[in-house]
């Protein structure tokens, strides 16, 4: 009996000493909208852009994207099912300074247990 009293004891020892990283498996969530502005004066006007890539790095040590979706008709997105942590949240703009011709605009983000967070607007251009 003793014997199966310390098993007991250090097995719930090991499960509530375990910390969850962040990422997926939680009940937070993060959302906002990406917005298009039109930097070349080629007046194609400015909105909220649909269909339009938007990552997501799961901590603050990682440097490649966890997850990546797609925007809404509205330039909006929703990451779900995140856990407590922090994530950066980003998506490409058009830059002439770039060989690659783009560049990330971020926004970092904590988020707390069963959160919901608007970033706000991420703002690209063309």
């Amino acid at each position: 009996m003793k014997k199966y009293s310390i098993i007991f004891l250090v097995s719930l020892l090991a499960l509530f000493s375990c910390k969850k990283e962040a990422g997926e498996g939680g009940r937070s969530s993060i959302t906002g909208k990406v917005f298009m502005s039109d930097k070349s004066g080629n007046n194609q006007g400015e909105y909220f852009i649909p269909d339009y890539d938007v990552f997501i790095i799961y901590g603050e040590d990682n440097e490649t994207y966890d997850e990546d979706m797609k925007t809404n008709y509205d330039g909006s997105f929703e990451f779900k099912n995140l856990r407590e942590g922090t994530y950066k949240v980003y998506s490409y703009s058009e830059v002439s300074t770039n060989p690659s011709g783009l560049e990330p605009v971020f926004k970092s983000v904590t988020l707390g247990k069963k959160e919901t967070k608007d970033i706000g607007t991420i703002e690209v251009s063309k």
